[in-house]
């Protein structure tokens, strides 16, 4: 077999990751894309989800052959392999990591790394971190390119606002009115050069004519300054308030396997988007047709001075479509190493306290400065490109291109070719439209970025939310009926739950145990509507899950976490969230509740500020409160997960005594015998299924995992 080159001309674009658990589908992008196939993340998103693990060798190599790829996955024992393989291929990379290996030799190796870009490093590097395993992928005879446009992503409806076309209009109208001012001053430049003033009257009157020029041209401006503000702000408003609306009906699941970080800074992305669309677009568009009509303008004075400063625009054009690309890298650069330096940051003030007690608040804030550092040098690398190099010879080209000209005008005027009135018409014309080209192409240059941000924003516009039909169906008992129930995180993921079928009559009380990792919490979510089931059903009160309107059918039931959270308003506020009792009723409802007392001996009482997460409260407090609010819903069916995890014995007595007296159905997840000794049910799990199901003497007598599980928890506990 003839030895293949290991060299490719052609560069593996690169596509960084935003999500740790990208990488895989990063690579996947960048394969598709060297072969001139335009594809996005969540476009691939939607066929392979990461979840929360990652995607496998065999999903990637799945992945690839959706899109008519031959595909082989296979363990390289030994690296003289890479001379008889084809690049690009996809490797394995420090266990838990993809790369892209673009090419391969002694020395050197050049691999498309997710995390931080195209990089070359040194064959010893690589074999450090190089785990033997890779893809192999060329395109079938099947596969075809495919080019998206960058005009075709900004046809997302999600990121145009109603209405707007009356703005466009006036503010196009207005531009153009000062626009063609501005275009006046190269010709009445000419004229007062060419025509010298005769007497002082034309001097007055020319001054006149001026002046009046100059005030309407402010006034023009101040107005599409405002239109100009109006539209920002109605971009602003749909974008943000789009983005928002639109993640609070997506389902949970879309937040189990995507960190705040993450999504922070999706929704941020879309304030840069406004920038491009906005007005932008419509002075990009004026300065364009102003271009030609100068260019024109010059043609008619001189058709070889025209094609002149054409020259001069088109290497001016080509300059700065070449170096495009390196700042479009530098720019995708920026956006991971911010992405990632957000993340941690909100990584850690979501987890103070562990941090503090921990004693790793070092980590994090080496952590976060090597990301940020990463960030900065990104910063750096761009701006000294952008606003360095390709900003100096820009205005190089700016300062002295019309220069030029101008010396090449005056001497044609001086033969007779051209007035010296034109001469310096067309130089101040050249001044023009340098300026003009150039926020041509800065805007094209932006809007190529915000093709980024869209892509970015799609994973929330285009993720399906939940389903809401047009139901007026309301829960009319607590009996909960699961058939032939199954559940994974992704497609492509194992089944955290597999085959529950479970009958819970209204008004019992199940309880739910089993091992860490059972499934309990999981099968929690799935009867509280958190997650969609992938198979199987669930009836409330006899009724279909899927004939209920999914809000109407939430308004029915309850959940309480194993982390109690509060949000960022009064205790008072936090109680009427979902309930509908005045303020009066609420705060009587709750006095005759013992395990709230304390709220009373706070200085603000129920007019307390609870801080972001609740840090200003400890954990039995804020699980109390969040008991009290669920109390106040009064719902037909409780599912609580180890809700009382927090509470001394006391507080326990006291919230199980109220909710004894709440008339509902209830499903507890708990490792305290009381509250297993007192169920109606018990349901055993393991490994996501069922494995017993019965009362608590019924299951002790049976040498089962019950028994097990109480031999080894409930037993010290009771004192047995």
């Amino acid at each position: 077999m003839a030895k293949l080159k290991i060299f490719n001309k052609k560069r593996v674009p690169p596509s960084l990751q935003i999500a740790q658990t990208e990488c895989g589908l990063c690579c996947v992008k960048s394969i598709l894309n060297y072969y001139d196939f335009s594809v996005s993340l969540p476009e691939l998103r939607k066929i392979k989800e990461p979840g929360r693990d990652g995607l496998g060798l065999k999903q990637i190599k799945g992945l690839l052959e959706c899109y008519n790829f031959k595909v082989k996955n296979f363990k390289v024992k030994d690296n003289k392999a890479f001379d008889m393989l084809n690049f690009p291929l996809i490797a394995f990379w420090k266990g838990c990591h993809y790369v892209v290996l673009e090419s391969y030799n002694d020395k050197n190796v050049v691999i498309m790394d997710p995390s931080v870009g195209r990089i070359k490093i040194s064959t010893l590097e690589f074999n450090a971190n190089f785990d033997r395993y890779v893809i192999l992928c060329t395109p079938n005879d099947n596969f075809q390119k495919r080019n998206i446009s960058t005009v075709s992503k900004f046809k997302k409806t999600y990121i145009w606002p109603n209405n707007m076309i009356s703005i466009y209009v006036k503010l196009a109208l207005l531009s153009l009115i000062a626009i063609t001012i501005t275009l006046s001053i190269p010709i009445a430049t000419q004229k007062l050069i060419d025509f010298s003033l005769q007497t002082q009257k034309s001097l007055i009157f020319i001054v006149i004519i001026i002046i009046f020029s100059m005030i309407i041209a402010v006034f023009l401006s101040f107005l599409r300054n405002l239109y100009s503000i109006q539209m920002i702000l109605k971009f602003n408003w749909f974008l943000m308030n789009g983005a928002f609306k639109r993640l609070l009906y997506l389902p949970a699941k879309y937040f189990s396997v995507r960190s705040p970080g993450e999504i922070t800074y999706r929704i941020n992305a879309l304030t840069r988007i406004q920038d491009i669309i906005g007005p932008t677009l419509v002075r990009s568009i004026l300065d364009f047709f102003s271009s030609c009509t100068l260019l024109g303008y010059v043609f008619f004075i001189n058709p070889l001075i025209a094609i002149l400063i054409l020259i001069f625009l088109l290497l001016n054009f080509i300059f700065l479509a070449i170096m495009q690309k390196h700042i479009n890298f530098s720019k995708d650069r920026e956006l991971h190493e911010g992405s990632s330096a957000q993340s941690i940051q909100l990584d850690a003030l979501v987890s103070i306290n562990s941090v503090k007690i921990g004693g790793y608040m070092k980590r994090y804030i080496d952590d976060w400065a090597n990301r940020y550092q990463n960030l900065l040098k990104a910063m750096e690398k761009r701006m000294k490109l952008q606003d360095g190099l390709v900003g100096s010879i820009l205005n190089g080209f700016q300062t002295f291109a019309p220069l030029l000209i101008l010396s090449i005008n005056i001497y044609l005027s001086q033969v007779g070719y051209m007035t010296l009135g034109q001469a310096i018409a067309v130089q101040s014309v050249v001044s023009m439209l340098f300026t003009y080209t150039n926020s041509i192409f800065t805007t094209i240059s932006e809007a190529l970025t915000a093709t980024k941000y869209i892509e970015l924003s799609e994973d929330i516009f285009e993720y399906p939310e939940e389903n809401r039909i047009n139901s007026m169906i309301q829960m009319q008992s607590g009996d909960v009926e699961i058939k032939n129930l199954h559940f994974s995180y992704t497609p492509e993921s194992p089944l955290a739950i597999k085959s529950i079928n479970l009958s819970i009559k209204e008004g019992d009380t199940i309880a739910l145990v089993g091992m860490s990792g059972s499934g309990k919490t999981t099968l929690g979510k799935l009867i509280s509507t958190l997650f969609e089931p992938s198979s199987g059903s669930i009836l409330y009160g006899g009724v279909e899950k899927t004939k209920y309107n999914i809000d109407n059918l939430r308004s029915s039931i309850s959940y309480i976490p194993q982390e109690a959270y509060l949000h960022n308003r009064t205790i008072l506020e936090n109680l009427k969230l979902g309930c509908n009792y005045n303020e009066y009723e609420i705060i009587k409802r709750c006095q005759s509740m013992p395990f709230l007392n304390f709220i009373n001996s706070l200085p603000m009482g129920y007019s307390t500020v609870v801080s972001e997460m609740g840090a200003n409260l400890s954990g039995g407090q804020r699980q109390r409160i969040h008991i009290a609010k669920v109390l106040l819903q009064s719902p037909k069916l409780l599912v609580m997960d180890e809700a009382t995890s927090s509470l001394d014995n006391v507080s326990q007595s006291h919230v199980y005594d109220e909710l004894s007296r709440l008339k509902c159905t209830k499903i507890v997840i708990a490792h305290r015998s009381a509250t297993v000794f007192n169920a109606d049910k018990i349901v055993v799990m393991d490994h996501g299924e069922i494995v017993e199901v019965g009362a608590h003497n019924e299951l002790l007598n049976k040498n089962g995992l019950y028994r097990k599980l109480f031999n080894a928890e409930f037993k010290k506990e009771c004192g047995v």
